[in-house]
């Protein structure tokens, strides 16, 4: 199915590209589903496996909402597991100004999601994660939390991801995201996603790493402390305490 070209070539070009784009990947749901209009932000440790495993394997693990939208608005077939290169040549060759605005229409209407959890909990996560990076047998949990007090990012892609919030905002600290939920009632805001999105399936649960004891039990003072300065910012702006 072809749309009749209009006297605006150049928009009339962008708009048939986009559109065999989706059917192209229409059963190949990403990280940016096409079929259900949706953007999701994959913040590690935050129940994000389970999710995907609705949503399909993402184009690129751990892109921000702020990267994802320069992609969109650049590079739009590079994103979403595209697979046709000839169709990819060709959008690439329209005039930027008509791909940036295809683009970032699409970013603007899609539903852009994810969640967050509580700092102290995802950093003993982060430890006893049985994936790869795996560093418990490396180092012990104050060396952990000492690593993370000085690191850039908490996460093994290169990203400048110091705090949960990072993933949601743009470069100026607005947030890009339509809805951040929490790992903490990860059914219950699931289930708000999946309604507002016509998804009638249930959350799987993927890679449930269960502990010998509660994640309080593996901090001191001076292990607390750190965490709560080094993560001030989702502590503060998502209302989380320590032990609840």
């Amino acid at each position: 199915m072809l749309y009749r070209l209009s006297y605006r070539p150049a928009q009339s070009l962008t708009f048939w590209c986009l559109w065999n784009f989706s059917i192209y990947n229409e059963t190949q749901l990403t990280v940016i589903s096409h079929k259900y209009k949706c953007i999701f932000v994959e913040v590690p440790k935050t129940g994000s496996t389970s999710v995907r495993a609705i949503l399909g394997k993402p184009w690129k693990p751990h892109l921000d909402l702020w990267q994802i939208k320069n992609h969109m608005e650049n590079y739009w077939t590079h994103v979403g597991g595209r697979t046709n290169r000839a169709l990819e040549v060709f959008y690439l060759a329209l005039p930027k100004q008509h791909r940036s605005s295809a683009g970032r229409k699409q970013f603007e209407t899609y539903f852009k999601f994810g969640f967050v959890r509580n700092p102290w909990d995802r950093i003993v996560s982060l430890y006893e994660r049985k994936e790869v990076g795996q560093l418990r047998d490396k180092m012990t949990f104050e060396q952990f939390v000492d690593w993370i007090q000085y690191s850039s990012a908490t996460c093994i892609h290169s990203a400048p991801h110091r705090y949960q919030l990072d993933w949601f905002v743009d470069h100026n600290g607005n947030v890009l995201a339509d809805f951040i939920g929490k790992f903490e009632r990860l059914e219950q805001d699931w289930d708000f996603v999946a309604k507002k999105l016509g998804i009638n399936q249930a959350l799987p649960h993927w890679r449930a790493n269960p502990r010998e004891r509660p994640y309080c039990e593996y901090y001191d003072a001076r292990t607390r402390e750190v965490i709560a300065n080094k993560f001030r910012i989702d502590i503060e702006r998502f209302g989380y305490e320590f032990g609840k």
